[in-house]
């Protein structure tokens, strides 16, 4: 019996931790919400053409986002863990050619701006956030439309 009551603070803290994950999760998917427009990317030390940059659009609503670049609409879900430092992102595509690619990502939001940075070859998560040259990584910085 004083086995039991023992493990019971050991069970409300993990209970306490597990609500405060979950309010975490919940205010960083309320932040990515919206319409997201390209205000810079860097892939590996070369800026994304201008022509590029400007058609490009990211939608999210719930977990589900549409990526498009142009070329219409490619599907997936922004899987999130607000708990790690720095903060990750799975990017799990859903449909077409890349279904069943998942993006490693780390991401903050910053001064309005969705910044997130990934590395380009999908084996690891960044640590930090670059795209400089020879950094193999993508750094990405959105603008929510209004």
């Amino acid at each position: 019996m004083l086995h039991i009551l023992a493990l019971l603070p050991l069970t409300f803290s993990l209970a306490g931790a597990d609500a405060a994950s979950e309010a975490a999760k919940k205010l960083d998917l309320e932040n990515f919400q919206g319409t997201w427009t390209v205000v810079s990317m860097e892939l590996d030390g070369k800026p994304l053409p201008e022509e590029q940059r400007r058609k490009t659009r990211l939608t999210i609503k719930g977990e589900n986002f549409k990526f498009n670049n142009g070329g219409g609409d490619e599907p997936g879900l922004y899987k999130i863990d607000p708990t790690k430092n720095p903060k990750e992102l799975n990017i799990v595509i859903t449909e077409g050619a890349d279904k069943g690619k998942v993006y490693l990502v780390i991401y903050k939001f910053a001064d309005g701006k969705m910044i997130q940075c990934m590395e380009l070859e999908k084996k690891q998560r960044p640590r930090e956030f670059t795209g400089k040259a020879g950094s193999g990584c993508a750094l990405e910085v959105w603008q929510r439309e209004k």
